[in-house]
């Protein structure tokens, strides 16, 4: 049984796939496996993956039959994911080669059930890399509605401690990734900060991340419809949240 699954969700990633692949396969770390859900792609990524699956039996292909999401392509990796440990990369991301020894080490050591790290922007080629993005030292209900910085990318998750882990449903066209951390911790539970760069997070024209009008928009419907904040919270979080994500994308993004 492998220590580590590492989950993907692939949509029309063909692009980058070979980097977010070999950055994956340079891991220090090497008891892990690769679910790469292919979700209804239209260029070649299907034929990357296999290759890659060919070449390293560790990697394995999942595909569905028309575009779910993220989350719905998240969901059926953690299905059949073998791990105890569950860490997340998308096709155009990368993990820098210590990343899961370094997790692992550290939350374990500690006893922590979810854990996320630092990391950086890069360009949409790779060539500018930005400042340090750190997140809160806790991430729990209040720093998870009011900063930023706790990228899918950076998490790794103990599924002995959280042996539930899903993406929520109905979270598709809104951001996902915070959809599954605040579901954690309604649970009960609370994401501790690893100090340490690990991850490059790509910067692309056409991300999901690319449009902050509609990125604001889309957490203040998950303040008030998942989290259920009154509207008098939900109103200071999100202009807290607000400030502090443009300052951050400020910051932090390549020159």
């Amino acid at each position: 049984m492998p220590l580590v699954s590492i989950i993907t969700p692939v949509y029309n990633g063909a692009r980058w796939l070979h980097e977010t692949l070999a950055s994956v396969q340079a891991q220090t770390l090497t008891d892990w496996e690769h679910i790469l859900v292919d979700d209804g792609s239209e260029d070649a990524s299907i034929t990357i993956i296999e290759e890659a699956a060919r070449l390293d039996p560790r990697v394995h292909l999942l595909h569905t039959t028309r575009n779910g999401g993220p989350a719905a392509a998240r969901n059926l990796a953690i299905e059949a994911a073998r791990g105890r440990f569950i860490a997340f990369v998308d096709a155009d991301d990368l993990w820098l080669p210590e990343k899961l020894e370094r997790s692992l080490s550290w939350m374990t050591a500690q006893g922590y059930a979810f854990i996320y790290h630092d990391y950086r922007i890069i360009s949409q080629d790779g060539s500018r890399v930005g400042a340090l993005i750190a997140g809160p030292e806790e991430l729990n209900l209040h720093t998870l509605h009011t900063q930023r910085g706790t990228g899918c990318l950076s998490v790794v998750v103990d599924r002995e401690q959280i042996p539930g882990l899903r993406f929520p449903d109905g979270c598709r066209h809104l951001h996902e990734d915070f959809c599954a951390w605040l579901s954690l911790i309604q649970q009960g539970y609370i994401g501790h900060r690893l100090p340490a760069d690990l991850a490059r997070y790509r910067m692309t024209a056409y991300g999901r991340s690319a449009n902050k009008l509609s990125g604001a928009l889309k957490v203040w419907r998950i303040y008030r419809r998942f989290s259920r904040l009154s509207l008098t919270r939900a109103a200071s979080w999100w202009l807290q949240y607000a400030w502090n994500a443009s300052r951050l994308y400020r910051h932090a993004r390549p020159e």
